[in-house]
């Protein structure tokens, strides 16, 4: 597949075309020579000795990037990966395991793929590309909503308490993304036990108050959310009323009629922009279908850094691949 320069193919199989793997492989490549696949006990990246001693891999560079991101894009058993690759289930874990630290290693690194919040002349584009196909929503720049992710039952009563969540009666871990009209995720909160709610979540992990960072950066940036989201103070300098849009208002105050259909217009354009929340949840999973199987449960990280990485790669697979549903409705063209 490689080898043929097909580009539909090798989006199908990695999510990634030719230009955006070899650019991808060319910062791979040099951490996965120089560093050894058997990790440390705490999870990290163990340095060669010595290079030019020990047998010489079966598995290349570009195998290896090829077989992490195959991975990310198949469900269920590894079995068929161990035939794609040649690679008996013992070794393929190992180099899975190294290789999506690599990757996290080396993305971290890069712009493209960070989850960064943006700068005010970026917030601005933002809300230009918003008020293009909304032009009641003024200020507004992104959209939130929550993803709960499967996992495991723990062992011990306590820890399955946290990761249950009796609406949906099974165990999850929950994540809040933002999404921006140029289809990448600038802020995020990932792996927290299930039993919690979408709007304790981006308290905890900070996302209001980046929020609220962005709204006071330009007198009126705002984020269109949902009813799960709260509209509390607790103690922020500004109510989250101010920066937040909530869909789904049935109720509107009193006033003129032509005050009263703007208030519905701008709930219908809200709505409208909340679809686009539901467009970035549905790409994160049909992007990563590895996020649609159910988690093993383990406390060494392994599950976050998973989640992390898939973070990572659809940021970076937005900017370079370009495939992506919200990016393409708000027309968004990076300069």
């Amino acid at each position: 597949m490689y080898a043929t320069e097909d580009d539909q193919g090798l989006i199908t199989l990695t999510g990634f075309d030719h230009a955006s793997f070899k650019w991808i492989l060319e910062r791979f490549g040099p951490v996965y020579y120089n560093d050894s696949p058997y990790i440390s006990d705490d999870g990290r990246i163990v340095a060669k000795t010595d290079p030019k001693k020990g047998r010489p891999r079966l598995l290349t560079a570009e195998d290896c990037l090829g077989l992490l991101l195959t991975w990310t894009r198949t469900r269920g058993s590894q079995f068929p990966l161990q035939m794609i690759f040649g690679v008996t289930g013992s070794p393929l874990d190992v180099y899975l395991k190294f290789a999506r630290r690599i990757m996290i290693k080396i993305l971290l690194q890069e712009e493209l793929a960070q989850v960064r919040m943006p700068d005010e002349e970026t917030v601005r584009a933002y809300q230009a590309a918003i008020k293009d196909k909304h032009p009641n929503l003024d200020g507004v720049w992104c959209t939130m909503d929550g993803l709960k992710l499967y996992i495991q039952a723990p062992p011990e009563d306590e820890k399955q308490s946290m990761f249950y969540n009796g609406w949906k009666c099974d165990h999850y871990v929950v994540n809040v993304f933002v999404f921006a009209p140029d289809g990448t995720i600038p802020c995020c909160t990932i792996n927290v036990p299930g039993s919690q709610h979408d709007s304790t979540v981006a308290d905890w992990g900070g996302i209001y108050n980046k929020l609220e960072d962005v709204y006071l950066a330009t007198g009126n940036g705002k984020c269109s959310v949902d009813s799960a989201f709260a509209a509390a103070g607790n103690g922020h300098s500004v109510p989250r009323d101010d920066f937040l849009i909530k869909s789904g208002v049935k109720e509107f105050p009193r006033g003129t009629e032509a005050e009263v259909r703007l208030l519905m217009q701008i709930e219908k354009e809200s709505t409208a922009l909340r679809q686009a929340s539901e467009w970035g949840i549905r790409a994160f999973q049909s992007s990563f279908p590895r996020t649609k199987d159910r988690f093993k449960y383990e406390e060494l990280g392994e599950r976050k850094r998973m989640i992390h990485l898939f973070v990572l790669l659809f940021n970076l697979r937005a900017r370079l691949v370009g495939i992506n549903q919200i990016r393409n409705t708000y027309k968004y063209i990076y300069v």
